[in-house]
């Protein structure tokens, strides 16, 4: 999403967007439908303050059944923009801030965004945080009935009680 400064009033700006994935080079396998963009520009003489709002889903396979399911994703988003070069600022200060120069003329906050959709991935996916998962033996998904190893394997534990251990025929 690239911001030209040139069509931005001073004051609050309204943003609105739909963006193809790609074009955040995001994985298109996963990211399967357009992310949503709308928020406000906040333009002054110094700096611009972006905020944002982004939505979108992404296509996932649980990591304990193997179901495939859509995840939404709703993550919210603060740029500050500097209109100065970066060799002005002290380094503690040049952490999470960009910076135009004082004759920039476009931000491109695509990696951004794509990095706030990224950092809302869960390290274990899953359809539903209840998931019992599969049977380790004849892979019976447990969310839709037990099987004959059920009360060996299962007990209680989120990993499906695998220790380990190979299963005993």
């Amino acid at each position: 999403m690239k911001l030209r400064l040139p069509t931005l009033k001073s004051g609050i700006n309204e943003l609105a967007d739909s963006i193809n994935p790609a074009e955040l080079d995001l994985d298109s396998d996963i990211f399967r439908v357009p992310v949503i963009v709308d928020g406000t520009v906040d333009l002054d003489e110094s700096k611009l303050d972006v905020r944002l709002h982004v939505e979108t889903e992404g296509h996932y396979v649980c990591d304990r059944c193997a179901v495939e399911f859509d995840r939404p994703f709703s993550v919210d988003l603060r740029v500050l923009v500097l209109r100065r070069d970066p060799h002005d600022a002290d380094e503690e200060e040049a952490v999470d801030l960009l910076f135009i120069g004082t004759g920039g003329q476009m931000v491109d906050l695509s990696e951004e965004i794509a990095d706030a959709l990224l950092l809302d991935v869960p390290l274990q996916i899953l359809h539903d945080s209840e998931c019992k998962g599969l049977c380790p033996v004849c892979y019976q998904d447990w969310n839709e009935g037990t099987c004959e190893h059920y009360s060996q394997y299962s007990s209680g534990s989120s990993d499906n009680g695998s220790s380990g251990d190979e299963p005993n025929d």
